[in-house]
């Protein structure tokens, strides 16, 4: 048997990237309205985020010992559970619930979902796709899934949570009962040749793009989650707090789905990791807009979704310098893609407790508090890279 086409492979990535955006987005305006401050909505995130952090590890080992698709629908499962509980009960800690059984899900789903992805490439018969092709399709997959959650909870923002809910149970079912005919299929790990052969600089080029995407997800996280609680804090309602929060999380989905589409058809970034930094540059600039924006006297949704956008093209370039060069070593593939993930688990649970901290201590959750913690960290991510580069320039990578 062979492993599930690469399309169908991104429909899944689809499914559950869906469900986890718009169960965070349900999760969070559920809080909102329930009067959590920024500390209390940061917590919860943060518990989420723990449970992707601490079991993603785990999930890429149990892909490349028990089974990709084995794994992959044991995640899709845990998902749905989450789901299931949320629809059922309707209360804050129930959404909690099932906020932290969505990230347990996918610390299982992706790693064997991209374990499926690289035996889909040795196993087709013909030439192997570039890689960076490869990591765009399977990033397209997943953020594409994302754009549709920030646009399902931007539409359904007004209406009970409990529909949310239910689409999130429906996407975890869709993608579980899909994998279940290749439950049995054995790994297949693609040759170390091409570009899956050893580099002088890759060692280096690894753990700086895992470093970089660990600090910007200390950013990144903690403005998906506390977003909705800073506009709030600026005297918008619950309700117009949540749809301009999910407008712009739309916009910031929208600016890393076009940023993955643009890094798999150009190669010039591979191996030259000034030209990757260039394209992280507009984190700083919407760091900046919002800190801009929190200091006027309204905030502007539309800056903000514009902001938002710029984000996401700064993402998306971190995220694919991290993931490319683990995926680079010639050997597990899917271990190698679960550090990727352990380090962006790590920064994505102490962003939201951190940032919520230091929102709630410096100006009671308001916009600024939240734009000035965004400048700062986006400093330390463009620094970071900065101060690195030149070693693995010496080492062959320009």
């Amino acid at each position: 048997m062979q492993p599930p086409a690469i399309l169908t492979l991104q429909l899944l990535n689809a499914c559950i990237g869906a469900g986890q955006y718009l169960g965070f987005a349900t999760a969070t305006g559920m809080w909102t309205a329930d009067g959590w401050t920024p500390w209390q909505v940061g917590l919860a995130m943060t518990a989420a985020n723990l449970a992707y952090a601490a079991l993603v590890a785990q999930g890429g080992r149990l892909s490349d010992a028990w089974g990709r698709a084995r794994t992959a629908i044991l995640g899709a499962c845990i998902c749905a559970c989450g789901a299931a509980l949320a629809l059922v009960v309707d209360a804050a800690w129930s959404a909690l619930a099932a906020a932290i059984l969505g990230c347990a899900g996918s610390a299982f789903f992706f790693p064997g979902n991209v374990g499926l992805f690289s035996d889909a490439r040795s196993a087709d018969g013909a030439g192997s796709l570039p890689l960076h092709v490869k990591v765009s399709r399977y990033n397209l997959g997943w953020s594409g899934g994302n754009i549709v959650g920030f646009g399902l909870a931007w539409a359904l923002s007004s209406l009970p949570p409990r529909i949310g809910w239910s689409l999130v149970l429906l996407a975890a079912v869709v993608a579980g009962t899909t994998l279940w005919r290749w439950r049995r299929l054995p790994a297949q790990p693609p040759r170390p040749d091409g570009d899956r052969s050893p580099h002088p600089a890759l060692n280096r080029l690894i753990w700086m793009g895992r470093g970089a995407l660990l600090v910007y997800c200390l950013l990144g996280m903690a403005f998906i989650s506390l977003l909705t609680r800073a506009l709030k804090g600026e005297g918008m309602d619950a309700t117009a707090a949540q749809v301009a929060s999910t407008a712009a999380l739309f916009a910031y989905a929208i600016g890393y789905f076009a940023t993955f589409l643009v890094l798999g058809l150009w190669s010039g970034w591979v191996l030259r990791p000034w030209r990757l930094l260039l394209l992280q540059a507009p984190v700083a600039l919407a760091a900046l807009a919002v800190l801009w924006l929190g200091l006027g006297p309204a905030v502007q949704p539309l800056a903000l979704s514009a902001a938002a956008l710029l984000l996401g093209v700064g993402f998306a370039a971190t995220y694919t310098g991290s993931i490319y060069y683990s995926m680079r070593l010639p050997e597990g593939a899917a271990h190698a893609a679960a550090l990727h993930e352990t380090a962006l688990g790590i920064g994505s649970t102490a962003g939201p407790l951190l940032c919520g901290a230091f929102m709630s201590l410096a100006a009671d959750g308001a916009l600024a508090a939240l734009g000035i913690w965004m400048v700062l960290i986006s400093a330390v991510v463009l620094a970071l890279q900065a101060l690195a580069i030149p070693g693995a320039a010496r080492r062959g990578a320009c």
